[in-house]
């Protein structure tokens, strides 16, 4: 292997990334079996734990030891707090996959990417029993002129091992024009929906008779329900679903930063529900409320989906939304 300094900026932030991330899944799997969470509530179904706080303290710490020059902006804000065990180690078989980026990554600084981390995604879940656990994810995205274009997502509670009487995670990466990854099985490959039938995930836990008008309009489809935004995201990965719809301000850019970035690795894309992206750029007027809501699907666009939201409903959302930006002017 070459060394690291031979290696692409972005391989080695991915790299990185997969090992805090895997990191960041241990502590999520021993603050659980501790019982120890502190379970405290910010909102409505929304809720932060002991384990919330530790892993973005171990993400952001870690990386900025190893890129210096890096933005970040994670879900539970600027902690102060000390935090000495660094995961400061690269991922070899990222190094392995991504020696060769392509040429439109050669420019990137450090100073230029900005990582979008949600350091416990599906908190409700991870408060619940581990029947739910599966659904929980640590999200780490990387984006570039206000577009991601890398992403880590750590399943913490993927499968149960009864030999060791303990959890094995998944780790998914990718990379927009190289692809995305399973760092034990290789290049992931998503098989179409040969069905009529499309299948739409949305949420469980914040669905509501707006949500419910929204996907009626829709016809000739299957909806299921489940928690996490990552998780949702990685239902169309996992071929189980072709779109992830949650029309609605909810998520925020944590939320939806490293899932778009696996999403668009596959060839498919993340939109609002007028068909348009969001910016990931962060600035001093920055919203990072997702105030349109969200649609992902494995096209090139959404045009095939939006189509079906009428006025009325896309009236709604916007009045929904001056209430967010409203929120963000005080």
């Amino acid at each position: 292997m070459a060394s690291n300094t031979t290696v692409p900026l972005l391989t080695r932030l991915i790299a990185a990334a997969v090992n805090v991330s895997q990191k960041s899944g241990r502590i999520l799997r021993e603050v659980k079996k501790s019982g120890e969470m502190n379970v405290q509530e910010k909102g409505f179904n929304d809720f932060v734990t002991k384990a919330d706080f530790l892993s973005q303290l171990n993400i952001i710490k870690s990386l900025e030891k190893q890129f210096p020059k890096l933005k970040f902006c994670g879900e539970e804000g600027d902690l102060k707090e000390d935090y000495f065990d660094l995961e400061l180690s690269l991922n070899e078989t990222v190094l392995n996959e991504a020696k060769i980026l392509p040429d439109t990554y050669n420019s990137i600084r450090e100073e230029d990417l900005i990582v979008w981390v949600d350091p416990l995604d599906g908190t409700r879940e991870y408060t619940m029993d581990y029947s739910m656990a599966h659904e929980v994810t640590v999200l780490i995205g990387v984006a570039w002129n206000g577009r991601p274009i890398a992403g880590v997502v750590n399943q913490p509670f993927y499968k149960f091992q009864q030999e060791s009487n303990s959890y094995l995670d998944r780790v998914l990466w990718g990379i927009v024009g190289l692809g995305s990854f399973d760092i034990t099985k290789g290049k992931i490959s998503v098989a179409q929906n040969t069905s009529t039938l499309p299948t739409i995930v949305t949420t469980r836990s914040h669905i509501t008779e707006l949500i419910q008008k929204n996907l009626s309009l829709i016809p000739n489809k299957q909806i299921i329900h489940s928690g996490g935004a990552g998780y949702k995201a990685l239902n169309l990965i996992d071929s189980k679903a072709d779109y992830y719809i949650y029309p609605r301000n909810g998520t925020k850019r944590w939320d939806t930063c490293a899932p778009e970035a696996l999403i668009r690795s596959v060839g498919g894309c993340m939109t609002d529900i007028f068909g348009n992206e969001y910016s990931y750029t962060k600035n001093e007027n920055f919203i990072e409320e997702n105030y349109y809501g969200i649609v992902f699907s494995l096209a090139k666009d959404n045009s095939n989906i939006c189509c079906h939201f009428n006025q009325d409903l896309k009236d709604e959302i916007e009045a929904q939304a001056e209430k967010v930006r409203q929120k963000y002017r005080k």
